[in-house]
């Protein structure tokens, strides 16, 4: 049987369809394909419309160095995530896919390709009854699937050794997995195929660690394959390391991304990556793993970063290669508007040069090859690396001096070209408009990418590393210093209140004009394009704190302290479960070690309304209990506390009482509604005060005998 759509045909055994089981998404799916829906354009969109319509899935193999000459089998295809990325490089493109429903949908998706074939159905099958080789097989799902067609000890290593017979000689096969103990998974992510907490680490699941994948890479026979590592993860990757490409502290800051259901935080990721890099052990912890088998290129490509999760005319990616000698870096478009924008480059390095280097400073050399724009792999230290080094010793008077030879660096070198700033329509398209309070001076031509990280102290002196954002528009020269320090005080808290703006000469008031200014031009670069961060905000699951985990947890707790002469200390207290009966009565008693003078009672961690039913201490008979607390008193023994810290005080046992009975309500309140309750009871009470004075009383009488 094969239906067609447009250019894209799709066999199957006839009648199969009739006997599919289609998954519930399938046919919102189908639809969204043909009213060609773009969810880069709406911040609201559900998990199954993201994971497969993003265009971010292609990341994870787009980067493949993929010849125009190639054949690919996309084994396992589904809707078509991947595909994509494979059409414009390979000649031809063959999909194998188990759901009919699916590959319907792929080939509506990708109607208009002349290079495609799909075939749906049992995929081993499908695999045997075409009988072809390939250049490249892409099955990043095998691993996963492998236990539903195989059988033994380790059918994923039987599921390798089938793939790897359609291999041409010099192919490739590329798989994908989940890391059984990535690091997302410690901090309290699900298993994405069981949807529990913790059952990746402790073994259910379909995750494998690193060493379980070499173990069956080793015993399918394809030992030389090359690890990379996708982060944050598959299903959006952002860039692709490699063991010869670790990711360095700090990098690792887009952690969340539990778009398909709640997760718990039980600690900051980036911290805990960060600790682990230095380590050197990041590839053990990394979220998930792509392994390429086969020979390596002569040039690899051994880390790529993409930048396009933002308007059509700038989406690329820049890849680092390995060359013979020298690495080198490479600008690559990933959309046909973006050609432009690499075009662009070499005449931007051609603008920048004249200007940049009557002060001394070059700017990294660009040479434009096959589409591409290719730059000099630099060597040296750059500017923000070498504030850090000052930061980390804590010399912030050298970090300050550093920072104003920065600003001296940028006014200098920009001097020849500066003139009297003037608002022109390219700069209200780019940066809106502002209301400046101050006259400024600025270049015709600016990079607006002077950052520290950018900025490259090489042997042949200071160099420019990255020049993307150059635009023929006049900004003032202190929006580049703003810019430039605002973005490496984003991510160091630590030395965010040290004053340097002001010290820079950026008063409070700039300050926000510049921020409104970036605003814009961020706005300006997405093009009305939702970003993968902002839709995980609109969109993801609920992400669960510790100190909120700890808190539900402690709500019904008692924190008891004791005091035997030395007052009241954490070391001296303990903590009680306190579970209400049916009525909502908490029900105390406390055995009391010799030598305890006074007791405290901490009912809750947040505010709440408290009600003492019940206070006694046993000394051969039960005695009432005198007790003081921070709150405010409420009728009938109600205590309405504002704190988050609320207490009741027994500040004087009777010597040699042994045991606290006690019984009370514990109401916990938001501080909005604990707050609004002592106001509403301060009104009463003052109300009280004025009605009981003998002011009010006389006015009163006086009242009464005028109406008499």
């Amino acid at each position: 049987m094969q239906e067609r759509f447009g250019r894209v045909t799709v066999t199957y055994e006839d009648g199969a369809d009739k006997l599919e089981n289609v998954r519930a998404e399938d046919e919102k799916i189908r639809r969204l394909v043909e009213a060609e829906y773009d969810c880069s354009r709406e911040a609201k969109v559900s998990w199954p419309v993201l994971y497969h319509l993003s265009r971010l899935r292609a990341n994870l193999t787009e980067w493949l160095p993929i010849r125009k000459e190639d054949t690919v089998l996309e084994f396992g295809s589904d809707s078509g995530q991947l595909t994509g990325g494979f059409l414009t490089k390979a000649d031809r493109v063959i999909c194998v896919e188990e759901s009919i429903s699916r590959s319907r949908i792929l080939a509506r998706r990708y109607m208009q390709a002349g290079n495609l074939e799909v075939y749906a159905g049992s995929p081993w099958e499908q695999l045997q009854r075409l009988d072809q080789s390939y250049d490249w097989i892409v099955a990043p799902g095998i691993l996963s699937d492998a236990g539903k067609y195989f059988g033994g000890d380790c059918p994923q290593a039987e599921a390798v050794r089938r793939l790897k017979k359609y291999l041409r000689t010099g192919g490739h096969l590329v798989l994908a997995a989940d890391n059984r103990f990535g690091l997302k998974y410690w901090a309290g992510a699900m298993e994405p195929h069981t949807g529990r907490y913790f059952d990746s680490l402790e073994g259910r699941g379909t995750t494998f660690s690193k060493r379980e994948l070499e173990q069956i890479l080793e015993s399918s026979g394809c030992g030389d394959a090359t690890f990379y590592y996708p982060y944050p993860e598959r299903w959006f990757p952002m860039a692709v390391y490699s063991d010869e490409w670790l990711p360095k502290a700090g990098e690792l800051n887009q952690n969340l991304r539990n778009f398909e259901g709640e997760r718990l935080l039980l600690f900051d990721e980036e911290k805990v990556f960060d600790r682990l890099i230095a380590d050197g052990r990041f590839p053990e912890f990394s979220n998930c793993f792509l392994c390429v088998t086969g020979q390596k290129p002569r040039e690899p490509l051994i880390f790529t970063k993409y930048s396009n999760d933002r308007a059509e005319r700038f989406q690329i990616r820049t890849d680092i290669i390995k060359g013979l000698r020298e690495n080198k870096v490479r600008k690559v478009p990933v959309s046909e508007e973006a050609k432009e924008h690499i075009r662009e480059l070499k005449r931007r390095e051609q603008a920048l040069s004249g200007l940049y280097e009557r002060n001394g400073i070059r700017v990294n050399r660009c040479e434009l090859k096959n589409g591409m724009a290719y730059f000099e792999f630099l060597h040296g230290r750059t500017y923000e690396a070498r504030l850090d080094e000052l930061r980390g010793q804590k010399d912030y008077a050298g970090l300050s001096a550093e920072l104003l030879a920065f600003k001296r660096l940028l006014t200098e070198t920009l001097e020849p070209e500066l003139k009297s700033f003037k608002k022109s329509g390219k700069f209200v398209e780019m940066f809106g408009s502002p209301s400046f309070t101050r006259a400024y001076r600025g270049a015709e031509v600016n990079n607006l990418d002077w950052i520290f990280g950018n900025l490259m102290e090489t042997e042949e002196g200071i160099q420019i590393i990255d020049y993307e954002w150059t635009f023929p528009v006049q900004v003032p020269v202190e929006y580049l210093l703003w810019r430039a320090v605002s973005l490496y005080l984003h991510s160091r808290e630590d030395i965010r209140n040290l004053g340097l703006m002001a010290q820079l000469g950026i008063s409070p008031e700039e300050e926000e004009l510049f921020e409104e200014m970036e605003h814009h031009f961020q706005l300006w670069l997405l093009g009305g394009t939702v970003t993968i961060g902002a839709g995980y905000l609109a969109t993801a699951g609920r992400t669960i704190p510790l100190g909120q985990m700890v808190r539900e947890a402690r709500k019904n707790r008692m924190q008891v302290y004791i005091d035997t002469g030395r007052g009241f200390s954490e070391a001296d207290s303990y903590w009680i479960d306190t579970e209400p009966d049916k009525q909502g009565v908490i029900h105390l008693e406390l055995l009391l070690p010799e030598g305890v003078r006074a007791l405290r009672l901490d009912p809750a961690e947040k505010t709440c309304l408290v009600k003492v039913k019940r206070l006694l201490g046993e000394l051969g008979g039960a005695y009432p209990l005198d007790y003081v607390h921070n709150g405010r008193e409420l009728e009938e023994q109600e205590i309405l506390y504002t704190t988050t810290d609320p207490q009741i005080t027994v500040p004087q046992l009777v010597e040699g009482t042994g045991r606290i009975y006690g019984e009370f309500t514990v109401e916990l309140l938001c501080p909005d509604t604990a707050y609004a309750c002592m106001n509403l009871l301060n009104r009463v009470r003052a109300a009280e005060r004025i009605y009981q004075s003998r002011l009010f009383r006389l006015l009163k009488k006086l009242k009464g005998r005028f109406r008499s």
